[in-house]
């Protein structure tokens, strides 16, 4: 928003969200601590769904503005770098979490923390608030909107839209002593003479006009800030005897006797306020050395006459920077009127009788209504041109903007209507095409990582946004084709599986258990949760230590029935290799043993030798 040249008065509490004590500074330069259980308080970021990749960018936002990276307001508005200074406060380029979980593609708004001196104030949050309320029905091109006024804890703000340009006391430092050119001037205050009219005419005064609060935008057309600190004009409005201007709310330069006298305010104090504005411009310095106009008065000061200006030019600024009110022009119409009609008055003889004198006075009306019809019709021209020619290069917020000037100008102009209507229109349409782009962009990225079921996620909302469109219906496409080809993946894969099962079984069957092993891993490895192959599996293990430990008993009872041959012990050797037999019936060396102790044994018998 505005960069304003007053100094800031106050620093905004850095608010923690990691359940520490965190120390900032206050207005004085102390340090101070904030109550962790507050930031936490204000930090925490919560929804009904967390599949949205919105609402995962706007949790790692809060994450990071915990760990210091910019400040979180209502758990919503993250403050991400300080844009300007001024007597109310400090404005914050700020993130709207909301618009981030929303996917919005502009998430940015502009936020302004008030200062010290507004918090302290005991009807600063009502009168404010109110204010507030009154700017935000000020739906004009050439007025800044307004979202919202709040608070959080004690800090105080505004929340409004987010401009892109210049504010105007930069653009006429930058031109100091001389002033920007003449052409642009006028442009300028065309657009600020339909800001202020338009707010007049609901009995809003702003009260703090000045280039601080102007903002140029890159286009070349003006926005009026801070009407959330206006003034109604009716003294029943301004019952809550709220002064803005001893809060840092009025800047003495640019306000009028009546104001520093702490008077009502009234439309005339904006006139004297957008009067020395203008000079400013076309000059590049005050018309009265940065003087308040009491001072001025006092100090007898008069503005230099500007040579840019033509006789009616100078005399209408004149009278609207006249330091009294009885001298001064009375209302923004008259000003402007005054400024820019060209209105010739039509010579009138005395010699004509008093017939001729009314008949000359009607023609002259006649005539000054012919003209100020005509420059309203030429003006109303002019921005539908300008906004034709936006609408042709495609910067539809800039047509809607100029034909929202021609349909105020002119409601029954129907080229201004259509073009509006053509502008919000092809705008709403351009949204929702690159809200498309981004759902199929995402999409592709998920399927580029072969995450198929956060593809499916953005293809739905983009059905939802539009199931015709073309790259919804290709996407829907190509995401069906890689389900049919990951059914049809799927299916061979079960029918190997299957296979590798059988072959697995017989193996087990078999008694050949590394074959058994083997099948089981190699199916486990493509189904984890299998439980026929973690059945096998087991089996196979459980087989295979079996006949480990039978291996081993047998290996020990051959080795026993060799001992006993050895000792010519032929009965224990019988015993031994029947125990072997009985572990496995078909072992050789078993049943070569036997045999060989029962045979020794029998020849032995027979030659009639005993054996002990």
């Amino acid at each position: 928003m505005a960069n304003n040249d007053d100094s800031d008065k106050t620093s905004l509490r850095s608010i923690a969200g990691d359940g520490e004590t965190r120390i900032v500074q206050n207005k004085t330069g102390h340090q101070e601590p904030v109550d962790a259980d507050q930031a936490t308080r204000f930090t925490r970021y919560t929804a009904s769904h967390n599949r949205s990749a919105g609402f995962a960018q706007a949790r790692e936002l809060v994450k990071q503005s915990q760990s210091g990276k910019g400040t979180l307001l209502k758990k919503r508005f993250l403050l991400e770098e300080v844009l300007g200074h001024g007597g109310m406060g400090t404005v914050y380029k700020t993130k709207d979490l909301r618009k981030v979980e929303a996917e919005d593609p502009n998430p940015y708004i502009a936020t302004k923390i008030l200062n010290q001196d507004f918090k302290d104030h005991p009807d600063a949050f009502v009168a404010l608030q109110q204010e507030t309320a009154k700017s935000q029905t000020l739906a004009h091109p050439n007025i800044v909107t307004v979202h919202d006024f709040d608070r959080e804890g004690d800090v105080l703000f505004m929340t409004m839209e987010l401009l892109e340009g210049h504010p105007l006391d930069k653009l006429i430092k930058a031109q100091h002593n001389k002033g920007l050119p003449k052409e642009q001037v006028w442009k300028i205050a065309r657009d600020l003479f339909a800001a202020l009219a338009y707010a007049h005419q609901r009995q809003l005064i702003h009260a703090d006009f000045k280039p601080g609060n102007i903002y140029v935008n890159t286009d070349g057309n003006a926005k009026v800030l801070d009407f959330g600190i206006a003034r109604a004009a009716s003294k029943e409005a301004q019952k809550h005897r709220f002064d803005a201007g001893q809060l840092g709310a009025l800047t003495p330069a640019y306000a009028t006797i009546e104001m520093v006298k702490d008077e009502p305010v009234s439309f005339s104090d904006d006139v004297y306020a957008l009067a020395c504005v203008i000079y400013e411009m076309l000059a590049g310095r005050h018309p009265y050395n940065n003087r308040s106009a009491f001072d001025a008065q006092q100090q007898k000061l008069t503005p230099k006459r500007l040579d840019k200006l033509n006789a009616r030019e100078w005399k209408a600024l004149s009278r609207a920077l006249a330091l009294t009110k009885a001298e001064r022009t009375a209302t923004i119409g008259r000003f402007a009127d005054e400024l820019f009609p060209k209105r010739n008055p039509i010579a009138v003889t005395t010699a004509l009788g008093l017939a001729l004198v009314s008949l000359a006075g009607a023609v002259w009306f006649g005539y000054s209504q012919y003209q100020a019809q005509a420059q309203l019709q030429q003006t109303v021209a002019e921005k539908i041109a300008v906004a034709q020619t936006c609408f042709a290069a495609g910067d539809f917020n800039c047509a809607i903007e100029q034909s929202l000037v021609a349909t105020s100008l002119d409601q029954d102009n129907r080229d201004a209507m259509q073009l509006l209507q053509a502008a919000q229109l092809a705008k709403a349409e351009r949204a929702d095409e690159e809200k498309m782009n981004a759902l199929v962009q995402e999409a592709e990225t998920c399927l580029s990582q072969q995450d198929l079921s956060c593809a499916q996620l953005f293809a739905g909302r983009a059905r939802e946004l539009n199931a015709n469109h073309t790259a919804s219906q290709l996407l829907s496409e190509k995401i069906n084709k890689i389900e049919q080809q990951q059914q049809s993946v799927l299916a061979e894969q079960q029918q190997s599986i299957a296979k590798e099962l059988d072959a697995a079984q017989a193996c087990l069957q078999q008694a050949d258990y590394e074959c058994a092993l083997a099948l089981s891993a190699n199916v486990l490895m493509q189904d984890p949760a299998n439980a026929q192959a973690v059945e096998i599996k087991q089996s196979a293990n459980l087989a295979r230590q079996q006949q480990k430990s039978v291996a081993t008993k047998l290996d020990k009872l051959l080795v026993e029935a060799n001992a006993c041959m050895k000792k010519k012990n032929y009965a224990c050797a019988i015993a031994k290799a029947e125990s072997a037999l009985d572990l496995d019936a078909a072992n050789k060396q078993a049943k070569e043993l036997k045999m060989l102790a029962q045979e020794t044994q029998r020849k032995l018998k027979e030659t009639g030798f005993t054996i002990k």
